[in-house]
């Protein structure tokens, strides 16, 4: 990266600090004054990937059916310029006619920015059903997307049973054990064995190599994947990509697809996870755990793992 570069995108981070700080500075008057019309607003600033900010919009839905509040949020990645607020785009309110005209919202970066004067516990108090239930109430997702979707299983899922995999194999041994490639290669074969109907698999994954392993090993007919950007060089895609709206769109699709399947085998991933509040009656077997610390909803509803 050139000097100037480096500058530029320095300068910009500060723009984006001393603009979130400023309006930090008005939070709790504009909750509370928010709170007195029933409404809830709020602009979450998040580098986070696509299914991390779904749980969190969870969470806030959560708090806000609790209390009674009309949501009304807005994702904002501080570090992309090309779709920032993509998440928002692809992930949208039923309410959202009803908005106020002028309406003002608090910002995020974390929970205890809103100061609530309460403990944050709603990610504790979120189960599959309830999830379900809060993105029926409160949610619906871009119309394009779901006609791709709809599309793409329509034309593409021609076996008797089709079966997802979600490789997560950037980051995320950072949260959880890695899980080699030949696992999970093992484990699609002994499905094989033990399924005498037609079976496909549809791989969800953002790792490119991993792809190109499990496509080979197992061979084209065996394997449905689309083809779209991943990582290559194991840096994860929603932090290097340049085009954070193709990042969040192919993150939901697969999301979408996944949960279509007849059963799904993952790895930990909240992304994948999200799959299954969308359809909570999907079969789910997972390959690893994530540690301790990091077991959050809805991955601590999954842990069932096979063992080998």
């Amino acid at each position: 990266m050139s000097s100037i570069k480096r500058w530029l995108n320095t300068a910009y981070q500060r723009e984006i600090d001393y603009y979130f700080n400023l309006r930090l500075q008005r939070n709790q008057q504009l909750i509370l004054k928010n709170k007195s019309k029933g409404i809830f607003a709020v602009e979450v600033f998040s580098k986070m990937g696509f299914g991390a900010n779904f749980i969190w919009l969870l969470e806030i839905l959560e708090y806000c059916d609790s209390e009674g509040l009309k949501p009304f949020v807005i994702f904002r990645n501080p570090s992309k310029r090309i779709g920032s607020k993509s998440f928002s785009e692809f992930v949208k309110f039923k309410n959202d006619s009803q908005k106020p005209f002028f309406l003002h919202y608090a910002v995020m970066r974390s929970f205890k920015d809103l100061d609530l004067n309460r403990a944050w516990n709603y990610n504790s108090a979120l189960t599959l059903e309830r999830a379900n239930y809060l993105l029926n109430t409160y949610l619906e997702l871009d119309t394009e997307v779901t006609e791709f979707v709809q599309n793409y299983t329509a034309i593409e899922f021609t076996a008797k049973r089709m079966i997802g995999v979600h490789y997560r194999g950037t980051d995320k041994i950072t949260e959880a054990p890695a899980v080699s490639y030949e696992l999970v290669k093992e484990v699609l074969l002994s499905e094989l064995e033990n399924e005498s109907q037609n079976i496909q698999f549809f791989l969800a994954s953002d790792d490119h190599n991993f792809i190109d392993y499990i496509t080979f090993e197992l061979g084209k007919s065996q394997i449905l994947c689309r083809t779209i950007n991943r990582s290559k060089n194991g840096k994860p895609i929603h932090i290097t990509a340049k085009n954070h709206r193709e990042v969040n769109r192919e993150a939901l699709i697969d999301c979408l697809i996944l949960a279509r399947c007849d059963k799904l085998i993952k790895t930990a991933s909240i992304l994948s996870g999200c799959s299954v509040v969308f359809n909570p009656n999907l079969e789910v077997e997972m390959l690893n755990e994530p540690f301790p610390e990091y077991r959050f909803f809805p991955e601590k509803f999954l842990l069932k793992s096979r063992t080998f």
